[in-house]
């Protein structure tokens, strides 16, 4: 199991969109998009901050660059900055609930970005979805209080070594 956004989780979800030819060649074919999900601050899922992770695609590829980021770059080089709380990313990634429902109802808010091409984006969002999906992830509101002190001992360390 890999816990909830840390670099190893954002990274294991690179692998299973590559993994899956039809992304690059079909569904995001000649797309060039950068794309930042932040997830709120919410202590239940051990986040004190916010947290922004970025999926870069050129004509379809993911980009090495597609890694958490600073709030500061997410907003300086995105196309498109969307937030919701963890629980809502959550319940999208379990696929609980579809990505277009909880934009369209404002549970997933833009906060960077043309309103009208991101509703034409959302068409494609549940291959986005898909590659989160596929994780076998640790959510921190299911964590025990001995594994939710580790948890946010460790997404301290990561943030503070990699500036994000």
């Amino acid at each position: 199991m890999l816990p909830y956004v840390t670099p190893e989780w954002v990274a294991q979800a690179g692998n299973n969109y590559r993994a899956n030819p039809e992304n690059a060649e079909k569904t995001f074919r000649g797309m060039n998009i950068f794309l930042t999900f932040r997830v709120l601050t919410d202590p239940k899922f051990g986040l004190h901050n916010d947290i922004c992770f970025a999926m870069h695609l050129q004509n379809g590829v993911l980009q090495p660059d597609s890694t958490l980021v600073s709030r500061t770059d997410a907003f300086a080089k995105s196309d498109f900055v969307v937030s919701a709380t963890a629980e809502v990313w959550k319940a999208v990634i379990k696929k609980q609930k579809g990505f277009i429902a909880a934009f369209m109802t404002g549970k997933i808010k833009l906060d960077k970005g043309n309103p009208t091409r991101m509703v034409s984006l959302a068409s494609k969002s549940s291959a986005v979805v898909e590659a989160f999906y596929k994780i076998d992830t640790e959510w921190p509101d299911e964590m025990s209080p001995q594994r939710m002190r580790e948890y946010e001992a460790r997404v301290s360390e990561f943030r503070q070594k990699l500036g994000v």
